[in-house]
């Protein structure tokens, strides 16, 4: 089987990014044949590939609105048409740009195209779309896909809302990989390394955007009843100062920290007590699945399939992601609870094991290649 991956920007620090990079991998493991599409923005240099039998392929492409997206399309096509014999199959992620070329240039040479939807609701794939140019002719052009991928049922839902056929969405959710993502040993220990002594430590990590909603699990934070609380922010984005001025505001300041983007994420989650994630729409976050594959309780909001993934007061919190009394007493409900936090703990470890883990979701996808490729 010969796979080509199209992915706008393959190297950057994104759950979708982070997603095809590990598939990528494990791909390769089952001995498939990918080659990956990206872009880069620097024309005399490229970043590395990343592993020896897997060609990735990165096309300068201006950063000029408009220009650069026809360059996109005139260069992603014509690649795909003069490697044709070299390729069975498309994956291609996000609705939009690589999934439009894709789906065209697939159906002229009669491969088979798969698109993967990365977000629902307003800040979702369909909803960015429809504020493009001729977005009517995009959404025609992905339901003639041969596959779409969703993450969560309020994904598969909101596709059918947009006259997708049921018979061509198929639901596969994000993955973790289970052997970097696990518990420590010693967590105290950890946060002694770290020097974090016997503080509580809430963690988020992802985008300080509007969508991820921080702002209402940093006011909640500052409500929390619980002595020596720590909350730990990991990422960067447009509203980090905005963040940081509220926390001087609420006079919480000492005990909110912005460590910025991480490259290694896992001492920070092995270390912590809670994962907290009030989003105001998601697809499925990977940073969530990570998390509880490091045993972590999770408090998160009801949105995307943070619903499929955690059942209320079994392993977690399902909450209002603006009600901030509520995100409240969820995350005190687990810090003040030891017994149900080590239950929590144990539930979602074992949870990523059997129906989260890469071996399990690749084989998923390699079976759905194989039934519609024949």
């Amino acid at each position: 089987m010969n796979i080509f991956i199209v992915i706008r920007d393959f190297f950057s620090i994104g759950g979708a990014e982070n997603f095809a990079r590990e598939f990528v991998k494990f791909l390769s493991h089952e001995k498939v044949n990918v080659k990956v599409l990206t872009t880069r923005k620097n024309f005399f240099k490229k970043n590395k590939n990343f592993l020896e039998n897997v060609k990735i392929v990165q096309f300068f492409i201006p950063q000029i609105r408009f220009i650069g997206t026809i360059i996109y399309y005139i260069v992603l096509s014509l690649y795909l048409i003069f490697h044709f014999k070299e390729f069975d199959i498309i994956q291609s992620f996000f609705l939009k740009h690589s999934s439009f070329i894709s789906i065209i240039i697939g159906k002229l040479l009669k491969k088979k195209v798969f698109c993967r939807v990365e977000c629902s609701g307003k800040f979702g794939d369909i909803e960015t779309i429809k504020k493009i140019p001729f977005s009517i002719i995009f959404l025609k052009t992905f339901r003639i896909a041969d596959g779409i991928i969703v993450l969560s049922e309020e994904m598969k839902n909101e596709l059918k809302s947009y006259g997708f056929k049921k018979e061509k969405i198929f639901l596969i959710p994000n993955a973790v990989n289970i052997n970097r993502f696990k518990p420590c040993e010693n967590k105290e220990n950890l946060k002694t390394v770290f020097g974090f002594g016997n503080k509580k430590l809430i963690i988020y990590a992802g985008r300080l955007t509007k969508q991820k909603g921080v702002e209402y699990l940093i006011r909640s934070f500052e409500k929390i009843e619980i002595k020596d609380k720590c909350l730990l922010i990991l990422g960067e984005g447009e509203l980090k100062d905005q963040l940081e001025k509220l926390t001087y505001e609420l006079g919480i300041n000492n005990c909110v920290l912005f460590l910025g983007k991480k490259e290694n994420i896992v001492p920070y989650l092995q270390m912590s007590d809670v994962f907290v994630l009030t989003s105001l729409a998601e697809g499925l976050p990977i940073v969530l699945l990570e998390a509880m594959a490091c045993g972590l309780p999770v408090v998160v909001s009801k949105v995307g399939g943070n619903i499929d993934v955690v059942e209320n007061g079994v392993n977690g919190y399902l909450v209002d992601p603006q009600n901030i009394y509520e995100i409240k007493m969820a995350i005190e409900n687990i810090l003040k609870d030891e017994i149900k936090q080590n239950e929590m703990r144990e539930i979602n470890r074992e949870k990523i094991i059997k129906e989260y883990s890469f071996e399990i979701i690749t084989k998923k996808y390699l079976s759905l290649f194989v039934n519609l490729r024949s």
